[in-house]
């Protein structure tokens, strides 16, 4: 994003992007991601998301305790079980393929 960030009434904080925070404990299994202005303001651009989904795939996608995901609300889950329709491949749902390693992997909903 380039500019300060815009308010977003739906946002928690109020503010349409989201960052990774580390608690004052700094543990990794902690870590989750906000969009607090208290947190926002004064993040490099690089660490900042458009998405809660985003920052916590992006920082967080190895925690054992899966403690970011779990704060997402339920829309933006990601589901063990997806469903299928009668369109192909999975809506909204994408699964990393590794083919041919993890170098060329890559996200498919097919």
């Amino acid at each position: 994003p380039s500019g300060a960030p815009s308010f977003d009434n739906n946002g928690l904080g109020g503010l349409d992007v989201w960052v990774p925070v580390w608690p004052a404990t700094n543990s990794f299994e902690d870590g989750y991601c906000s969009n607090l202005k208290e947190y926002v303001i004064g993040t490099p651009e690089a660490q900042i998301y458009a998405s809660e989904f985003e920052c916590c795939q992006e920082n967080f996608a190895d925690q054992t305790s899966g403690f970011c995901i779990s704060n997402l609300s339920n829309d933006q889950q990601p589901s063990a079980q997806p469903s299928l329709s009668n369109e192909l491949g999975l809506p909204g749902q994408y699964v990393a393929v590794y083919a041919n390693g993890y170098d060329d992997g890559y996200c498919s909903n097919l």
